[in-house]
């Protein structure tokens, strides 16, 4: 099985690596939290051990991460201080699939990540490719094609569309994706996440002529969901394909043209 060990602690990481490499698994190490989303954004993996007390970003960000952007499912075992009851709770909460308390024993550790394995059986090949209205994200190659035509993104463009597109249909938060597209917060008076959207309607044709439409849920974040490219629709027939979604303090919904208001 393939393992991506997160843990900050030297000593405790070399002693967990040792206990899986001689069960006979594939194990790779990292030791903070950017590091793992970077190497799960380019590896498919069966099983996450994850320290949640990590010195970039908390344990708790990596788990909701990786249940909202990943294509597939990875089991995740969290590894958690002694007696902290509440700690657990949350984890498992958040969709952590077992754990165990530092200290642990190498063997304890072994018989519950083999116990685990087996009851969740996460092992088939992950998908690798999102298919919405005409485009096509490759998660794994970390290319685009729209109509069958391949789109130039950097690698910033990329991680915004793939966590994106791997949520359509839901509401992604503004701070959880600047969080992980950039791997740090950002100011709030900071306009880059408005320009990379922007650009990226314009370059990719976001609109329902490809079969999506982006919205942005003003003050929360970003939606994109999959529309039918050939029926019309009343309710959006004089809204330009740019629009914005912004709800307002009465709970109605205001369309502004992102078009006009970004040249601002």
């Amino acid at each position: 099985m393939n393992i991506l060990l997160v843990e900050s602690d030297p000593e405790l990481a070399s002693a967990a690596q040792s206990a899986l490499l001689d069960s006979g698994h594939s194990v790779s190490t990292v030791s903070c939290g950017e590091s793992a989303v970077s190497f799960l954004k380019a590896n498919g993996i069966d099983l996450v051990v994850l320290d949640l007390q990590l010195p970039d970003v908390t344990g708790f960000d990596i788990l909701n991460w990786i249940r909202f952007n990943l294509s597939y499912e990875p089991a995740v075992l969290c590894l958690t201080s002694k007696g902290v009851e509440a700690e657990i709770v949350r984890a498992l909460e958040a969709g952590a699939d077992e754990y165990v308390i530092k200290p642990f024993g190498e063997s304890e550790l072994a018989s519950r990540v083999a116990a685990l394995l087996h009851r969740t059986k996460r092992n088939e090949k992950p998908a690798s490719t999102i298919s919405l209205g005409h485009y096509v994200i490759d998660t794994i190659r970390q290319s685009v094609t729209l109509r069958g035509n391949a789109v130039e993104l950097t690698t910033k463009e990329f991680s915004i569309v793939a966590c994106i597109f791997t949520n359509a249909g839901r509401l992604v938060p503004r701070d959880f994706l600047v969080k992980f597209a950039w791997g740090r917060e950002l100011q709030s008076t900071s306009r880059t996440v408005d320009t990379h959207i922007y650009r990226l309607r314009k370059k990719l044709a976001l609109g329902p002529e490809n079969g999506v439409r982006l919205s942005t849920v003003y003050t929360h974040g970003y939606r994109l969901d999959a529309v039918d490219a050939t029926a019309g629709n009343p309710d959006f027939a004089d809204i330009p394909a740019a629009a914005v979604i912004r709800k307002m303090d009465e709970g109605a919904l205001e369309f502004v043209d992102e078009t006009m208001s970004s040249s601002k």
